[in-house]
């Protein structure tokens, strides 16, 4: 639902919950996921190289009818970890605004992959119940959601399929599903902003996008929920109903929860192993000569995020964050009080 979610800032430095700002809605596609999956020749690919300074990466070659769109192949999830360092880079973010999957169901069997030569298995099953889908998720969503925060506009394409289930009366219907399994087709729902169905029309041979339907036959949602069920499938379209929707909800909260503006990038803190130790060192000193008292204070601080019997030196460079809340809670706590 459109409203005041909290917003975070540009550059998170540490956590200020004093400097948080309502969200406002943007109007602009950057920041959100959109996912569109449906048969071949329906103009998956077309809408979503027309947003404005986009990136395609192609995890299958489907571009080749497309002039003058700028293309990466992309034939594992290790070259797609590459592609992402690339994405972070301000030079790189200065050329693009928006990122093009094509298609989902090549990456999320790329990620899967990538999971399971991780953990030396042969399946995500293997596991251990859940595990394996566990940390397939938290890999595509670190991977997609991250370039969200960096301010990128992710647009995942996809094929279909057609089942046919029984209902409780006994009658059979046909349902229309992503071609992806029911674990990696949660995954991907759950983190699109906007979620449709490419086709051709009953009433004539245009392309249209359903958005939304009423007795689920046709998998498909999204965010904002005064979006149109279905419209000619077109880029202009898209982006004119997004804002017809918004602009219907944003009267609900006097207009105060809107902007033009596209969302600003959250990007992660760099945390400095080398200068988060020395930091360290500077206030233990502080505080020692202040007083011995200290000593056991420090120990318990270091114990509490390290473990029992841990001395901050045990401390590696992947854990950098245990460091860094280490010397932020010992300033709070005994530097300060």
């Amino acid at each position: 639902m459109v409203g005041c979610q909290c917003r975070k800032k540009e550059k998170r430095m540490g956590i200020n919950l004093l400097n948080i700002e309502p969200h406002k809605v943007s109007k602009d596609l950057s920041g959100y996921i959109t996912y569109i999956y449906g048969a071949p020749k329906t103009g998956k690919t077309t809408l979503a190289v027309q947003m404005p300074k986009t990136l395609l990466l192609a995890f299958e070659r489907g571009y080749n009818a497309l002039p003058g769109v700028i293309a990466q192949d992309v034939t594992s999830w290790g070259d797609m970890k590459q592609v992402m360092r690339e994405l972070k880079k301000p030079e790189v973010k200065a050329n693009f605004d928006a990122v093009v999957v094509d298609t989902i169901d090549i990456a999320s069997d790329f990620c899967q992959k990538y999971i399971c030569q991780q953990k030396g298995i042969e399946a995500l099953g293997d596991l251990g119940y859940g595990k394996g889908w566990t940390a397939f998720k938290d890999e595509f969503n670190d991977v997609f959601r991250g370039l969200t925060q960096l301010g990128y506009a992710v647009f995942f394409i996809g094929h279909h399929k057609e089942q046919t289930i029984t209902n409780d009366d006994g009658t059979e219907k046909i349902v229309i599903r992503p071609a992806l399994s029911n674990s990696t087709r949660q995954v991907i729902e759950g983190m699109a902003d906007i979620y449709g169905y490419a086709h051709q029309s009953n009433k004539n041979e245009m392309s249209v996008l359903t958005l939304r339907c009423p007795d689920d036959s046709i998998s498909c949602g999204g965010r904002f929920k005064y979006i149109a069920s279905e419209f000619p499938m077109s880029y202009d379209n898209l982006v004119e109903e997004i804002h017809r929707a918004i602009d219907k909800e944003a009267l609900e909260h006097g207009n105060q929860y809107v902007t033009d503006e596209r969302e600003k990038p959250v990007e992660k803190e760099e945390l400095n192993y080398d200068a988060l130790m020395n930091k360290f060192q500077e206030l233990v000193g502080n505080l020692m000569q202040a007083s011995e008292a200290n000593g056991p204070k420090i120990t318990k601080i270091i114990e509490k995020y390290l473990g029992k019997g841990r001395k901050i030196a045990d401390a590696t460079p992947e854990q950098v964050e245990m460091i860094n809340l280490i010397v932020t809670e010992i300033e709070d706590e005994l530097m300060h009080s």
